[in-house]
């Protein structure tokens, strides 16, 4: 049978476009200039949470599955509403550029992604725009609820309190580097588990119900964190640097088939976008948290030292942080799409690199939003 045809944006034209958009949504949820959101009774607010991600600068078509790019958008914003203690998802909204000679069927593929994202979490697509434009872009709100008194900031955290995180970190950073390289991975294989983790990352909604359950009677609700989307090392700076306050790291939170990996410490520290959650608690309730899920990492414990130290495995000494670079969306020249298109040439020697030129890779994947209160 001959290859079907996939008619591009400009054939269909805007109108088509949008009638055939709206059956990714609940019905006639697109049919008017505005979306009605549901009020929020008794003691809980809105949080809203905005993503853009751009192509060849959040994602590649060479090295992400369209339905994944869907995924991933809606996973990136998810997450950080579970970082303010988010425990419903209502939905989001999509402003979409590309160009006209998008084939359609690339496009089904991201907005089937986000509805799948969407349904694991009982949110929906509210509304959007689109827009003409060079290159694919998905400007992404998601619009979520929180408990007033169960609220997660990024400060908070004090001197004493453990450090724990939801699980494993570096699996998605690798799993960037294999698609860089173009790696085909057995099934079950790390690298397999790797790419997965990359292509469908999990937002970690699970994670205040369990700090509700785990919580010691009688202790206060004072929960510090933020997600670990721009990786470990700089959401420990977050909670601690930008607090005044210091880190002792005594253990990295590794994945066990990590052990002795090349590179898997820089993954890590500085891989990012494994959207697991990083808290700071007081000691007794983080204790009655690991006991109640072994999954979670005692990473380490706040201090007053202004440093973000490491244990080192081998003599037990405290250092500094390995050298690296978070995520930073102003810091990359016209090269970084070149990155994401010659995947093997161009970033082959900045997968191997020093922890600085690795960071070249988050240009790829990562994105970043800002949080504001409704």
């Amino acid at each position: 049978m001959g290859k079907v045809h996939s008619p591009s944006v400009a054939e269909l034209g805007e109108r088509e476009l949008l009638r055939r958009l709206e059956r990714f949504a609940p019905p006639g949820q697109l049919a008017d200039d505005a979306a009605l959101m549901p009020s929020t009774p008794g003691c809980r607010c809105g949080v809203i949470s905005t993503d853009v991600l751009v192509e060849d600068r959040h994602f590649s078509q060479t090295t992400t599955p369209p339905e994944s790019v869907g995924w991933r958008a809606v996973m990136a914003n998810v997450s950080d509403l579970a970082a303010m203690g988010a425990d419903q998802v209502v939905g989001i909204t999509v402003g979409l550029g590309c160009p006209g000679s998008l084939p359609w069927r690339w496009l089904e593929s991201v907005y089937g992604g986000m509805v799948r994202a969407l349904t694991r979490h009982g949110g929906h697509l509210l509304g959007g725009d689109c827009v003409e434009s060079p290159m694919v872009s998905l400007a992404m709100t998601a619009i979520g609820t929180v408990d007033q008194g169960r609220v997660i900031r990024r400060h908070g955290a004090q001197v004493g309190d453990w450090l724990v995180c939801s699980g494993p970190h570096g699996l998605s950073s690798y799993g960037l580097s294999l698609l860089l390289h173009g790696v085909n991975p057995k099934s079950g294989s790390l690298q397999a588990q790797a790419i997965a983790a990359h292509c469908y990352p999990r937002a970690r909604l699970d994670v205040l119900p369990r700090l509700r359950a785990s919580q010691p009677p009688g202790t206060p609700w004072r929960v510090a964190g933020t997600d670990s989307s721009d990786g470990l090392a700089q959401a420990l700076h977050l909670l601690c640097g930008e607090q005044g306050l210091g880190a002792h790291v005594h253990r990295l939170p590794l994945p066990a088939a990590f052990m002795g990996l090349p590179d898997g410490e820089r993954h890590c520290l500085w891989g990012g976008e494994d959207f697991e959650l990083v808290l700071a608690l007081e000691p007794r309730w983080a204790q009655a948290l690991l006991e109640r899920e072994p999954s979670f990492c005692h990473v380490g414990v706040v201090t007053a030292s202004h440093h973000l130290l490491l244990k080192d495995a081998q003599d037990g000494q405290l250092r500094p942080l390995p050298p690296g670079k978070p995520f930073d969306h102003f810091d990359f020249g016209p090269t970084v799409s070149m990155a994401a298109r010659n995947a093997r040439s161009e970033c082959e020697p900045r997968v191997h690199g020093a922890a600085g030129e690795g960071s070249h890779l988050l240009a790829t994947t990562s994105a970043r939003s800002t949080t504001r209160w409704l």
